[in-house]
């Protein structure tokens, strides 16, 4: 079980330079979504060329220029994140508002919970985008602080099979 323990060890290291490199990472995770994108293009090309559905096609033209911009200008990828991590949020919110109302007038008990929910993901939403530096290291510094747990859970998961 070398494996579970080196994946460990690898994922707090990660997490260790993540901590300590917040934005230098968070440009890593610009290129990662850039990458990303360019493979979602080729598996679009693929598509179009077995199915010849022009959809794929569009959509790989649109993910390969995504994918070169986000690699050419991983500053402005750095910067989107929060972004949309900002407009999930509130489509999350509104959404949860929205069903809310629903459930009220059907008269379902609790919908005010659902109600509270859509209101914190609304401001949680706005906190994000009216301040993205922050928001970009906050989120940059639970992502380091996930990877040194989960690589502490993975060594202890080794030493477990291991016995």
């Amino acid at each position: 079980m070398k494996n579970f323990y080196i994946t460990g060890i690898l994922l707090i290291i990660l997490g260790i330079i993540t901590f300590f490199h917040p934005v230098e990472e968070l440009l890593t995770v610009g290129l990662l979504i850039g990458v990303g994108s360019i493979i979602s293009a080729v598996n679009n090309f693929t598509g179009f060329y077995y199915f010849r559905f022009n959809r794929f096609l569009a959509l790989g033209i649109i993910d390969f220029i995504t994918g070169v911009l986000m690699i050419w200008q991983p500053g402005i990828t750095a910067f989107l994140i929060p972004f949309m991590i900002g407009l999930w949020l509130f489509s999350a919110g509104m959404t949860k508002i929205c069903t809310s109302f629903w459930l009220g007038g059907s008269k379902i008990h609790g919908w005010w919970l659902m109600l509270i929910n859509g209101i914190a993901l609304v401001i949680s939403s706005l906190v994000v985008c009216v301040s993205p530096l922050l928001s970009s290291i906050s989120i940059m510094m639970l992502l380091a602080v996930i990877f040194i747990i989960i690589g502490v859970l993975i060594i202890f998961e080794g030493r477990i099979m291991s016995e």
